[in-house]
């Protein structure tokens, strides 16, 4: 490596910067100083948020709620129909009503693995909506582990976990999210009550009600999901709609583990100025200069286009 400090003047604070470069990594237009080398520097001194830009969303059954006139139901309705087909189709949707899913969460893998295990209840085949129901709570539980276990090297827990690849005994791994804090209480507690309807309905069990308990494990799944990566529910990490239309990072959530992993892939850094979709995202030429705060910026968030006018 040739490692190689370069000063940048910066336009955006004033001050100057000390920035190491690792030249072998250059282009040889870069070293002759013919194309730019620090294109893609964001100045430490001005406050920046992140922005969401991935949404996982579906408010679907909102549109077939009794109050909502038979016209624009019916868009709906068709796509149901299409999917499901006609048979028992009335049957279909009363059962998809009484499931009342909505969310609108972050753009990961459950979200897109929970619409064939809603088909399967609401077609009826109760066995594999439960048993997949199940499936993907552990899949969900070894995620989060895996994925986050590598932050918590200090931690008690981690002899115990860092070589396995799956866990199938879901009090070990729930009691260790919980202690870490990626999960609450409540969650925890969501997770044991799907295992108890995953044990039940894989082993033997006479007169087992499937098309009732399918039902309580999808929503016990849903709930899952919906406390630990709805935007709406994780008002803890996220202020949602108080710029309008947008869901920031809570700046001092940043370096919480579970945000670096399953939040920061879907944001982007903009300033209170830019615009919602600018790419490059940073875009403007004014930003506040830290010290500021979430709602300081939040503020010139809403007001920026009386700004521009």
């Amino acid at each position: 490596m040739d490692i190689q400090v370069q000063k940048l003047n910066c336009d955006k604070c004033g001050n100057i910067h000390e920035i190491e470069l690792d030249f072998d990594l250059l282009t040889e237009n870069q070293k002759k100083g013919i194309e730019p080398i620090l294109n893609n520097f964001i100045c430490p001194d001005i406050y920046l948020m992140y922005k969401v830009l991935g949404f996982a969303f579906d408010t679907r059954v909102n549109s077939l709620k009794p109050d909502i006139p038979k016209k624009q139901q019916e868009h709906v309705l068709a796509t149901f129909k299409h999917q499901w087909g006609e048979s028992d189709f009335d049957k279909k949707i009363e059962r998809y009503i009484k499931l009342d899913l909505v969310y609108i969460g972050i753009t990961e893998e459950y979200y897109e693995l929970l619409q064939p295990i809603i088909s399967s209840y609401c077609c009826g085949y109760f066995y594999p909506a439960m048993t997949s129901a199940g499936a993907l709570g552990e899949r969900i539980l070894n995620r989060l582990v895996i994925k986050l276990r590598d932050y918590f090297k200090s931690s008690k827990h981690y002899k115990k976990i860092y070589r396995k690849d799956s866990f199938d005994q879901w009090e070990l791994p729930t009691n260790i999210l919980k202690d870490w804090g990626v999960i609450s209480n409540e969650v925890a507690n969501l997770f044991l009550k799907l295992k108890q309807y995953r044990n039940d309905s894989i082993h033997y069990n006479e007169g087992y009600d499937f098309e009732h308990n399918s039902h309580d494990a999808i929503k016990t799944l849903a709930k899952v999901i919906d406390l630990q990566f709805n935007y709406i529910s994780r008002t803890d990490l996220f202020w949602v709609f108080d710029a309008p239309g947008e869901i920031l990072l809570r700046t001092d959530k940043v370096d919480i583990p579970f945000v670096k992993e399953f939040v920061l892939p879907h944001c982007a850094l903009i300033g209170p100025y830019c615009e919602p979709m600018a790419t490059p995202p940073v875009k403007t030429k004014e930003y506040p200069l830290k010290p500021f705060t979430d709602e300081k910026f939040i503020e010139l968030r809403k007001n920026k286009d009386k700004k521009k006018n």
